[in-house]
């Protein structure tokens, strides 16, 4: 997406265009690394060098709202955002840490309209695993 695309992006939900919400979503579409607000912060301190943890943690919780991005609970402790919002799972290597995108689907029946799965596996990466 070019910076003209996600302003206008941006502009169509009624949101400001600034150069801290530009960098945040460059990055999550240039970087699909499944990043914590920590890494999206300190990319876009480095690129933009004014921006606080309230604005980046404010845009991803509004990219949220606007389905361009998933907010994906990895432990107690670890959040990371997806900006791959279709329907899949993720393998956490307990090891390197890297978390991979995995498709599944699933069947199973609910006393109810089902909106969102999520998936973890968590395990050893084949990387790791080798060595």
């Amino acid at each position: 997406m070019t910076i003209s695309q996600i302003a206008e992006m941006l502009r169509s939900k009624g949101l400001k265009v600034t150069p801290q919400r530009v960098e945040v979503i460059r990055f999550l579409q240039a970087h699909r690394i499944h990043p914590t607000a920590q890494q999206i912060y300190e990319h876009v301190l480095r690129k933009v060098g004014s921006v606080s943890f309230t604005t980046i943690y404010n845009t991803l919780r509004v990219l949220e709202q606007m389905g361009e991005v998933r907010k994906i609970p990895i432990n107690d402790t670890t959040t990371v955002y997806d900006v791959n919002t279709s329907d899949h799972g993720h393998f956490v290597c307990e090891v390197c840490g890297n978390i991979y995108d995995i498709p599944y689907e699933a069947s199973f029946r609910v006393p109810g309209e089902v909106r969102r799965t999520e998936l973890i596996v968590y395990g050893v990466c084949e990387k790791c695993s080798s060595q």
